[in-house]
């Protein structure tokens, strides 16, 4: 082998494995949603191998990755516990949002909370002042955001086995849409969906469209945060992809 082989083969082998990582960053797949398709680019994968390097909590309900390896939130101490954990990558553009969610068999509660494309402009982010905040609810009401509540019950006895879907806007917590579904079953693994397109927002759940709405505001990016009160949950595989095209059919 000549010196030139030996160093194209030396390169290839140094450079092959951050070859590898960059094309699982960037793997492109396709799912459909309703009666369009869209060809999906991921940009950002965690199934909590590394624990929580990448996220940042505030609240006071126990966080942890268990011995299972899921993100596992115990919120049900007694009524208001809270978390809200924040990825800490910024996202921007038409995305899909997407994980597993499991209610714990014994969790009273079902709150499956969002927050997302959350931001703070003209001041030094969230990240930034996330010491600041304590959980209480209310705080999180004061800057941008859309946030989705999914929830099982309700005061109304004719409704009270099925599931609540709410959409908001903040700042100012304003309701922008609602209905009702089959109420989550605990201890069942869910995959939950948003799909992106400012200003409209579909959830999904197991890939069943519970609600679409346009929030009238389209929120350019932000981050992404994981709401719990007062339950149990655990979370695994959550990804972000790029909307890179879709076709209606």
């Amino acid at each position: 082998m000549s010196f030139e082989q030996k160093t194209a083969f030396l390169l290839l082998v140094i450079f092959l494995p951050s070859a590898s990582f960059l094309a699982a960053e960037t793997r492109n797949f396709e799912r459909r949603y309703d009666n369009t398709n869209y060809l999906l680019q991921e940009i950002f994968y965690d199934g909590f191998e590394n624990g929580l390097s990448g996220w940042s909590t505030e609240g006071n309900a126990r966080v942890e990755v268990n011995v299972r390896g899921w993100l596992e939130v115990d919120a049900s101490a007694s009524r208001g516990v809270a978390a809200t954990i924040w990825c800490n990558r910024e996202f921007a553009g038409p995305q899909l949002v997407e994980y597993d969610i499991q209610l714990d068999p014994n969790s009273r509660y079902s709150n499956v909370n969002m927050f997302l494309l959350g931001s703070m402009p003209g001041s030094p982010g969230i990240l930034q002042t996330s010491h600041l905040r304590t959980g209480d609810y209310g705080e999180y009401h004061v800057f941008p955001n859309y946030l989705i509540t999914l929830l099982n019950g309700t005061n109304s006895a004719e409704k009270r086995e099925m599931m609540r879907v709410r959409m908001r806007l903040d700042p100012g917590f304003k309701l922008v849409g609602e209905t009702w579904a089959e109420p989550f079953v605990f201890g069942r693994i869910y995959h939950v969906a948003y799909l992106l397109e400012p200003p409209e927002v579909g959830v999904y759940l197991d890939g069943r469209l519970l609600k679409k709405v346009s929030y009238g505001t389209a929120l350019e990016k932000g981050l992404h945060g994981l709401r719990i009160w007062s339950t149990h949950s655990l979370y695994d595989n959550f990804r972000v992809s790029r909307i890179v095209s879709k076709r209606v059919e």
